[in-house]
């Protein structure tokens, strides 16, 4: 029998109190509130005991409360984990940036990438902590979600969340969720990834219409219900959702529906689930027999029950093939032919018509085809139709199939047989709904056999659960309530895709059950009251619940009632800190009366203990008649457990008749991590049927009635015995003693134990057994039992001792071996794997302390089976065990024979520092050491690790063998993945591999001992050095390159909304301002904005940039548009005032045709430079258009003159486009409602901007999510501007997609696309050009017929009818052309659909004329009248036609090198030609020409010169006017616009080619070309080719030279802009409207996105940029004619972000890095300048480096991390780069002298032995720099003694080389390995440790080592080496006793102290001696004669080392005079070797 682990707490729901202060739902009044208390106690009491008891009694009417309990499980050291890396990041924050004070408030860093889930073994004998549980409390309308215990220490507030929800009808339902189900599949992967300690807990609450979900992140999810559900079942693959049975028929029609519906996410609709019964027939579950008993949120196994058959059976709940979808699907036809045998149904259930054809008998002979077949009997399947009658035709599947199909039948029934479905769709045209398709499919697998059991025994289960045992086997178990029985089926496969179930059944008697998952048991309340746990079926123990249960005061045999006492005041809090401090200060007397106190859980108001029971009593005082004397039965009725709730983690509770509950704890297995991992061991050797004979006895034996807390020691001791016990041997007396447990601590733990502390050294002789209990004074055991309560934890110890070590006689050895125990047999086994463990536990530093335990354990085993090997490595590791080494051995030859397993212990004792040892070393003759899987894990890592470091991967499996035994209870439970890493990596990389495939962090290699520590931190070094790339985070995390863990995590960026940097660190991006925003609230002066809509552009990033100069705030300047333009005009003496005014105005009519460009060059500027959060409004920049005098300040408007009214109407739409822009595509929530949020109330000015912002939202994509109904109200307006902004927004938004709403919507606003009767609409000539730029880019690259056939024909669309189609007939017809060029963009001639267009024909026709055509297409009717305005004639006008046919031709054979349209293109080379061409259309042909020889194109002048024809070139040295020959007739004026033309279409040319390049050889080509084109006003050149033409070809060139440096700020560009900018006034005419546009857009492109983006290089780009620099700018602000204004802006859609931006990861600040680039193609590396910076074409790198000295590099190459480079330059995103320690940025240290110094620091090896600390403050930036120097090494104003500062030396030695050489992560194995030097008292560890970085340092020579410091280990080894030599020297002669004894005597130990033992055992370690060793060698001569016993040792095979030691013991022992120089001897050994 065991106790309770803590005394029993009443239970009362937490969530009641919430509810009932709960307000309640919104109809209802408040609750009455209760009275106070101390007028009407009697009524209190009432209400109190009302409460209490309501809706225990769950009975559906009276059912207005439940509620569900589950534990919250939390893994402590994950915790810790979590808890760490909070403290590395708020230490990390503390530096960086203004935020310092919020970052204690962080989350934790993202953990490792998608790291696999861990597949625990289950320990059975978790020592683990049931963290807290949360509950879920139901009542009426409230939810009441809480979390938390209710402890005594909190004084009743335990509770610390607490959340309630109520909602308007009756909660039906409600349960926690799984995580799963509320992620979809995507989030759930980002949840992986970013598992920011992923605490997301979800529950679901379901009323009478709806499921509602509701996350702790604050997302609620909202399902209505289509149907009543009368229950929810979670599963692993979501809910599944049980229709009301009652209404699953239509009533009149009795269609069977379907009952049972999943539903895999909130959001998803629910479907029926597809039931596949094990006939294979597959349709809805439909019957409305079949319920679901028992799911599971993490399995997928349903079990549910036919109540027709009175049989449970298991499905498997999986997704749907499409198969069984189809099978489903097609019964809908099916179905409709049913209706014969359905309606013989009639008003029967459905299901009678499923007993067609069989035989009565069927019903309980068998089910499921799973009965026993030998019967003879046929075998019939489920519905009973005998299988032998196969399925035949329509109507044999009827029965099932047509289940599938409620919905045709519901058709069917309704059309009443008279006509099919089918027909009534045709008739009526509707397409009928589709079903809803099935998710998840029911698949039989199991059916209970219940044969022999009579029909009335049948019932549906009223509980389930799955349970696994403490032997691994998982079981199915149900409560059968009524016939009181548990069944249990055995599951195997549990977990896979293939789960079995076994046939029978065992079945347990019990009222009630529930599964404690975590402690592997099952509580079951037995028929009689009981509470009894089993493991499976096998019983462990009843549990003993403390008296406390007694209802509190009811008289024990008395029938006569006695007085109650009064109700004891409740504890006082302090006093409740355990029963027993409660007992001993309560001084109540009613303490001892026969209750003893509950914890009281409740809160309610004034409830004493005595309360409940004492109630009845009292209730005869409401009533004028005497109760009658209740019986003693009636009063147990109180104290019977009626049912058990709530299982958690190890706690349930118990429920009793009177409706008082109880919560009960179980106790843990085990406290100890040493007995967690000794019990875990006993699991890998013995068979299930003794483990559990194991834990049956431990567990009784550990919590036995009564018992308490134990210390580790009494654990340990009990431990002791019951395995003692069961092995058959009793225990031997003296290890119990004090005594020697005080002596084995001395090295480790000076444990105070039983009061009386170690002495440590004390000679052997008090080892008999008087001094059993000499040690400890006999604790109060004298004392009279009377005060029970009052024991101590001694007196259980005294109990313990007693009953163990009495039997013992005086000599201590007169006991006997039980040879029938039953693990007698196993002994050898369970001793060897303890000693595995005992090895493997020396490799946890956390476990040393545990290790003496274990160590006098087996000790004393050893001894008792004579295994010498074994005795010796314990007394080395522990040399005080040596005092009993002279026990009689116990057990003799004898009993060996009886004993399996003996063959493990023929072999020395296995050791695993000595395996290390071989394996350094490379000894080839070494046995394999044994692994046992969960006993010694670690042993086996570890000397992988060492084996992959020191010999590579070729001999990982040499050093060890798996050892299994078969019939282990291990063999239940899944085996281990295999491991395993890549063959051809580099050595360092493998490593990795196999550490992460192991599972090891950071945390765990400190752990390791510390030479392996070395060992494997130097092979991490190594990777740290040269990275693997594209690895998950984990890798990263364990190299120590943090920078590379968050490359790792870029691929799963999203775009951080709003304003990155509320409350988390501030952490700088490529909009971070310079000045970092400041920590308080208050918002920026006033002052400082500018309104100019350019405030976000003083950017960190822009700084970083351009360091040395003000451009950035000169291009500000430049596009400002939002203030008046300075009026500077002198008033000349002869002028009146109206004349200046006028003069003033005309100033500022120039001026202002400048003003109303500059939002083209702004809205560049400010590209995709925000993230608006959805509450803010956007305000725009007014355009102000006024001007002012600077000297008397007054405002100029103009008034005298005359100026176009809509003058401003352009540039109003261009504003609006301009702020438009600035919101970036990452922004998030931009849709209808934030668009129309943002819709302007005011004036008509507001309108055109508005229109202007939708065009830019559709070219960042942002008018996708613009709704239907928002669309049409902005065009139904019919306001021009909107229609031209909204429907170029959306075809951008939309581009390429060809989406049919874009197309309709655009198609009503182009009469081509419309038929030829469709009404006339009067649309605005904009707007039409606008949809037709829409309809190009909308089929962008389809080459779609139908569009290319319609586009052709509006390139030469005819003026008229009438007075139609007349102005700006050009910028139509050239849309036409552009938009046909982006349809067919560079396909040539390769689309076969569009061959009979014959297009590169009739654009030829259009572009040089030719007689009209007939028109075609669907308009061809309306064109037969002429246009009464515009006469043309027969033939085409190519004025009209010419452009856009041209770019149409261009665009189309783009970069196809067709020779054939080329030649088309080609200039004329004649004068007679020349005459037939328009100049300017000389421009398009050449641009056309370089885009279909896109490859031919170069930057140089050579090419750039050969454009233009040589024959032409001699007529451009135009001759003065003098020498003219008279004959020749040259038109020089068409040569030189010709040259002018031509020059321009080349440059534009290279612009687009090497756009975005910043090509040093274009830029000097185009440059030159700029000049000369300057320098012509004035020449003869100038005046030939006309001011206008030069102007516009010089803008071109603008625009071409801007594209190539765009992005790039270059700053004698924006020079050239500056000047030509400047050029404002009357004296200027040519400069028009145009000419400011082209300049202002040059200007944007320089700085495009501030200085973030730049021009990408694709097709669609190339088409795009061309689109929007066609070059013929407007002349005034309302010219269209050519080219439609509202295009110059597509230039956003070639704009691409390739910023290289680099951040410092420690200080999260931009920095300043060098970085190079591998051409795809090259040999070597590009340096590119410093980035921040543009990077080249992604597509033509392969590789790009951070190559820095300052920073560790960083790599990004193809095929192996380059997504990351991708995303981080597609969210224009930071890559954050690690800086070297001791080196400072480019910004702190320009020209790295200081870094400098610190780099001479680490090369100089000699500066090392002599520290100046301030050379370590250079360090001081790095974080443990600065605690350690000040904590550690900073001794001002101290003296120190000569010890201390050579410790101090040393110290800073260690420090200085960690530090300098950036290994601050070593500095604890060097301090470590300097503890083990320095100890003053050394043990075996500490040796092992120096010997094994011995050998790993003697392997090769020092350079081998580069990354370790090699001399300071050497400095070490020395300081012990001689600390090992003095020793031997004081302690020789006992050593030379120990090495001529043949066996451990411990006569000769008792003469050396503690502390000399331990030197010399540690003596004997470091130089591997051995008893018995020197037995032959003849040692009597006086003389040494050295060389002769280097011969005899040389016979015994001793190595070196050895025989140095031994020569050494020798030379001290001898006095004689030492005759051969040692170094010689050392010499000549190893030669002899």
């Amino acid at each position: 029998m065991i106790a309770v682990a803590e005394p029993p707490l009443e239970f009362v729901p937490r969530g009641r109190l919430s509810a009932a202060e709960h307000p309640g739902p919104h109809d209802q009044p408040l609750a009455r509130h209760q009275l106070p208390t101390s007028e009407y106690p009697l009524v209190q009491r009432l209400q109190n005991v009302n409460i209490s008891s309501a809706g225990l009694e769950e009975s559906p009417a009276g059912g207005q409360e439940s509620w569900t309990i589950r534990e919250l499980y939390d893994d402590y050291e994950a915790a810790e984990e979590r808890a760490a890396r909070r403290r590395q990041l708020i230490e990390r924050t503390k530096r960086c940036g203004p935020k310092a004070a919020a970052a204690t408030q962080l989350t934790s860093l993202p953990q490792s990438l998608l790291d696999p889930p861990l597949e625990r073994r289950e320990e059975p004998m978790c020592d683990y902590m049931v963290n807290n549980e949360e509950e879920l409390y139901v009542h009426r309308n409230t939810v009441v979600w809480t979390q938390g215990f209710k402890d005594d220490d909190d004084d009743g507030d335990g509770v610390y969340r607490r959340m309630c929800f109520t909602s308007d009808s009756p909660v039906r339902f409600a349960c926690f969720l799984n995580r799963s189900f509320v992620r979809g599949r995507l989030a759930q992967l980002k949840a992986a990834v970013q598992s920011d300690d992923d605490k997301l807990t979800a529950i679901c609450v379901m009323d009478e219409d709806a499921l509602r979900v509701y996350c702790n992140d604050g997302e609620d999810f909202l399902a209505n219900l289509d149907f009543p559900v009368s229950q929810v079942w979670q599963t692993k693959h979501g809910l599944l959702l049980e229709k009301d049975s009652s209404s699953a028929l239509i009533s009149h029609l009795s269609i069977p529906m379907p009952r049972l519906f999943s539903m895999s996410h909130p959001l998803h609709e629910a479907c029926p689930v597809v039931l596949k019964t094990s006939t294979g027939s597959t349709g809805y579950m439909t019957e409305p027999e079949y319920s679901v008993v028992f799911t599971t949120d993490d399995s997928d196994l349903v079990l549910l029950y036919d109540a027709k058959f009175f049989k449970h059976f298991v499905a498997r709940l999986r997704k749907v093939t499409p198969d069984e979808v189809n099978y489903v699907g097609q019964q809908q036809e099916l179905g409709q032919t049913l209706l014969g045998p359905r309606s013989q149904a009639g008003g029967n259930s459905f299901s009678s018509t499923k007993q067609t054809g069989a035989t009565p008998k069927a019903t309980n002979t068998s089910f499921l085809g799973r009965n026993n077949t030998t019967t003879g009997q046929p075998n019939y399947s489920k519905f009973g139709l005998s299988q032998s009658q196969s399925f035949s035709g329509v109507l044999g599947q009827s029965n099932r199939a047509s289940l599938g199909t409620p919905l045709s039948q519901l058709q069917s029934s309704i059309s009443q047989q008279s006509m099919s479905v089918k027909d009534m769709r045709k008739m009526t045209h509707v397409k009928p709904a589709k079903p809803i398709e099935p998710e998840m499919c029911l698949e039989h697998i199991w059916t209970e056999n219940t044969y022999g059991t009579q029909r009335e025994f049948c019932e549906m289960a009223t509980r389930a659960f799955i349970h696994t045992d403490l032997v691994g086997q998982t079981f199915l178990c149900y409560l059968l309530a009524r016939s009181c029985r548990l069944q249990l089926v055995r599951l195997t496969g549990y977990g896979g895709s293939e789960v079995q179930l076994s046939t029978l059944a065992s079945t347990l008697s019990a009222k009630d059950a529930v599964g404690l998952n975590r402690l592997h048991m099952i509580a079951v309340l037995d028929p009689s009251g009981s509470l009894i746990l089993y493991t499976g079926t096998v019983l462990i123990s009843k549990v003993h619940i403390t008296p406390l249960l007694a209802p509190s005061a009811i008289p024990t045999a008395t029938a006569t009632p006695t007085p109650t006492p009064a109700p004891a005041p409740p504890p006082a809090p302090q006093q409740l800190k355990t029963p027993v401090a409660a007992r001993s200060t309560g001084g109540n007397p009613s303490k001892s009366s026969s209750f003893a106190e509950v914890r009281r859980s409740s809160l309610l108001p004034t409830k004493a203990q005595a309360d409940l029971a004492a109630f009845d009593e009292e209730l005869h005082m409401l009533s004028p008649i005497q109760p009658l004397a209740v019986s003693y039965t009636q009063r147990q009725a109180h104290n019977v457990c009626k049912s058990l709730r709530d299982p958690a983690g190890n706690r349930l509770t118990l429920v009793y008749a009177t409706g008082r509950m109880l919560r009960i704890a179980l106790p843990l297995l085990n406290d100890t991590r040493l007995l967690t991992r000794c019990v875990a061991t006993l699991r890998q050797v013995l068979s299930p049927g003794q483990f559990l004979h194991f834990v049956i006895r431990w567990y009784s034996a550990r919590n036995p009635p009564g018992s308490r807390d134990y210390s580790i020691e009494q654990e340990w001791l009990l431990f002791r015995c019951t395995l003692l016990a069961l092995m058959g041997l009793t225990a031997a007396p003296d290890v119990e003693t004090a005594e020697s447990y005080g002596r084995c601590g001395t090295p480790l733990l000076q444990t105070h134990f039983g009061g009386a502390t170690a002495t440590g050294s004390g000679d052997g002789s008090n080892c008999s057994s008087n001094s059993t209990l000499g040690a400890q004074d006999e604790p109060k055991k004298r004392r009279k039992y009377n005060d029970c309560e009052d024991f101590t934890d001694d007196d259980w110890e005294f109990l313990l001792l007693q009953t163990t070590l009495a039997p013992c006689g005086a000599d201590g050895h007169s006991y006997s071996v039980d040879v029938s125990a039953p693990l007698f047999q196993m002994i050898p086994a369970i001793f060897f794997s303890l000693h595995l463990l005992y090895e493997d536990l020396k490799l946890d530093a956390v476990f040393y302390s545990a290790l003496p335990y274990l160590a006098t354990f087996l000790h004393q085993l050893a001894i008792d089976m004579q295994l010498d090997s074994y005795v010796l490595h314990y007394i080395l590791d522990f040399p005080e065990l040596s005092n009993r080494t002279g026990k009689l051995s116990l057990l003799g030859a004898e009993h060996g024979a009886m004993m399996l397993h003996q063959e493990l212990l023929r072999v020395p004792a296995p050791s695993v520092f000595a395996q290390l040892e071989h394996i350094i070393v490379g000894e080839e003759e070494v046995l394999p050491y044994s692994f046992v899987a969960c006993v010694n894990e670690r042993s086996r890592n570890l000397l992988q690790l060492v084996s992959l470091v020191v010999h590579g991967q070729e001999r990982l499996k040499h050093w060890w063998q798996l050892l299994e035994i078969p019939e282990a209870v291990q063999s239940n439970y899944p085996r281990r993945v295999k491991r395993s890493i890549t063959a051809d990596a580099p050595r360092c990389h493998q490593m990795l591999e196999l550490i992460l495939a192991m599972r090891l962090t950071r945390r765990d290699i400190e752990r390791f001992p510390a030479a392996v520590h070395l060992i494997v931190a130097e092979a991490l070094e190594q990777a740290r050095l040269s990275p693997p790339m594209g690895c998950s985070m984990a890798t990263y995390e364990l190299i120590l390159r943090p920078e590379l863990a968050a490359h790792a995590q870029l691929p799963f960026l999203e775009a951080s909304n709003g304003q990155p940097h509320c409350g988390r660190v501030y952490k700088e991006d490529s909009l971070s301002a310079r000045c970092p925003p400041t920590g308080g609230p208050e918002p920026e002066p006033q002052e400082q904005l500018r309104h100019d809509d350019m405030d976000n552009m003083d950017t960190k990033l822009l700084r970083l940039r351009f360091p040395d100069d003000m451009r950035v705030e000169e291009v500000r300047r430049l596009l400002n548009s939002s203030e008046p333009v300075v009026i500077e005009v002198q008033q000349s003496p002869g002028t009146s005032d109206h004349e200046f005014i006028e003069e003033q105005e005309k100033q500022l009519f120039a001026l202002c045709a400048r003003t109303m460009t500059l939002p083209l060059g702004r809205g560049m500027f400010t590209l995709r430079t925000m993230m608006p959060r959805p509450s803010d409004s956007l305000s725009m920049p007014k355009l102000c258009l006024v001007g002012r005098e600077p000297v008397k300040g007054t405002t100029i408007e103009m008034q005298q003159i005359e100026f176009p009214a809509n003058m401003q109407m352009w540039p109003s739409f261009h504003n609006g486009v301009a702020t438009g822009l600035k919101i970036s595509p990452q922004a998030q929530d931009i849709d209808s409602t934030w668009i129309v949020y943002n819709k302007p109330k005011a004036q008509a000015n507001n309108a055109l901007e508005h229109a202007g912002f939708l065009m830019a939202l559709g070219l960042n994509g942002h008018l996708k999510t613009l709704s239907f109904m928002s669309v049409y109200k902005y065009l139904v307006k019919c306001d021009e501007m909107t229609n031209v902004g909204l429907l170029l927004g959306i075809s951008a938004a939309h581009r390429g997609s060809m989406d049919t709403k874009t197309t309709k919507l655009l198609s009503v606003h182009l009469e081509a696309l419309l038929p030829a009767t469709a009404m006339e609409l009067d649309i605005p000539q904009s707007t039409q050009v606008a949809a037709l730029m829409g309809i190009g880019l909308l089929y962008q690259g389809s080459a779609k017929r139908h569009i290319a056939e319609v586009l052709l024909q509006e390139i030469g669309r005819p003026p008229g009818p009438e007075m139609e189609n007349c102005v700006e007939r050009e910028s139509y017809a050239m849309t036409a052309g552009l938009s046909l060029g982006l349809v067919t963009l560079g396909q040539g001639e390769s689309p076969a659909g569009l061959r009979d267009l014959q297009l590169p024909d009739t654009l030829h026709y259009y572009m040089v004329g030719g007689v009209k055509r007939p028109i075609s297409g669907s308009q061809k009717e309306k064109y037969r009248l002429a246009s009464f305005q515009v006469r043309e004639g027969d033939n085409v006008n190519i004025d009209v036609t010419a452009p856009g046919a041209t770019l149409a031709l261009g665009l189309m054979f783009f970069n196809s090198g067709n020779a054939a349209i080329a030649e088309w293109m080609q200039p004329p080379d004649s004068r007679y030609l020349l005459d037939m061409v328009r100049p300017d259309f000389l421009l398009l042909r050449t641009i056309a020409r370089g885009l279909i020889l896109w490859q031919d194109i170069r930057p140089d002048n050579e090419w750039f010169q050969a454009q233009f024809p040589s024959t032409l070139r001699i007529h451009l040295l135009l001759p003065s006017h003098d020498d003219e020959p008279a004959g020749e007739d040259v038109d020089y004026e068409a040569i030189a616009q010709a040259y002018c033309n031509i020059m321009a279409g080349a440059a534009f040319c290279i612009g687009l080619k090497y756009a975005g390049t910043e090509d040093m050889v274009a830029f000097a080509t185009l440059r030159a070309v700029i000049k000369e084109f300057l320098s012509f006003p004035g020449t003869a050149m100038g005046e030939c080719t006309g001011r206008t033409t030069v102007e516009s070809c010089l803008m071109v060139l603008l625009i071409s030279i801007s594209l190539v440096f765009a992005g790039s700020g270059n700053c004698e560009i924006l020079r050239i802009i500056r000047y030509l900018r400047s050029r404002v006034g009357p004296q200027y005419p040519h400069i028009t409207y145009g000419s400011h546009m082209a300049i202002h857009m040059s200007l944007g492109l320089l700085f495009l996105g501030a200085g973030r983006f730049t021009i990408a290089k694709t097709p669609e780009s190339i088409a795009a940029l061309v689109c929007a620099f066609f070059p013929k700018f407007p002349i005034h602000s309302n010219d269209n004619r050519y080219h439609l204004q509202a295009l110059r802006h597509l230039y956003v859609l070639a704009v691409e972000p390739r910023l290289f931006l680099t951040r410092d990861i420690d200080t999260n600040q931009l920095c300043l890095a060098n970085i190079s680039v591998l051409e795809i193609g090259a040999n070597e590396m590009r340096r590119l300048p410093i980035a921040p910076c543009i990077l080249p074409v992604l597509s033509s790198l392969q590789q790009v480096v951070v190559d820095d000295e300052n920073y560790w590099p960083v790599c990004f190459e193809r095929s192996r991390n380059w997504h990351q480079l991708e995303k981080a330059l597609e969210m224009s995103a930071p890559i954050d780069i690690k800086k070297r320690t001791g080196c400072l940025s480019h910004l702190e240290d320009p020209d790295r002298l200081k870094s400098m110094l610190a780099q001479t620091l680490t090369m100089e090896q000699s500066i090392c032995w002599q520290i100046d600390m301030n050379d370590l403050q250079q360090f001081a930036s790095e974080r443990m720099v600065k605690p350690f120097l000040s904590r550690c090494l900073e001794t001002k104003g101290t003296d120190l003694s000569y010890p201390e500062l050579v410790k101090r030396h040393q110290m800073m030695l260690l420090f200085y080389n960690a530090v300098v050489k950036d290994r601050m992560h070593l500095l604890p194995v060097y301090l470590t390995l300097y503890d083990h030097v320095t100890k003053s008292m050394l043990n075996n560890i500490d040796v092992w440790q120096l010997k094994l970085i011995d050998a790993f340092l003697s392997r090769g020579r020092e350079t081998e080592h580069p990354l370790i410091s090699v001399e300071l280990i050497q400095m070490m080894q020395e300081l012990f080496k001689q600390e090992m030599e003095d020793s031997t020297r004081e302690l020789c002669l006992p050593l030379r006793e120990f090495l001529s004894r043949k066996r451990l005597d411990p006569s000769y130990v008792t003469t050396v102290s503690g502390p000399d033992l331990q030197r010399a055992f540690c003596v004997i370690n470091y130089y591997n001696l051995l008893p018995n060793m020197l037995n032959g060698v003849d040692l009597s001569t006086g003389t040494v004669n050295y060389m002769r016993l280097l011969y005899e040792f040389r016979q015994l095979n001793l190595g070196a080392h050895t025989i140095f030691g031994l020569l050494k013991i020798l030379q001290a022992l001898s006095t004689e005079v030492v005759t051969l120089d040692e170094a010689a001897l050392l010499a000549y050994t190893m030669a002899t070797q």
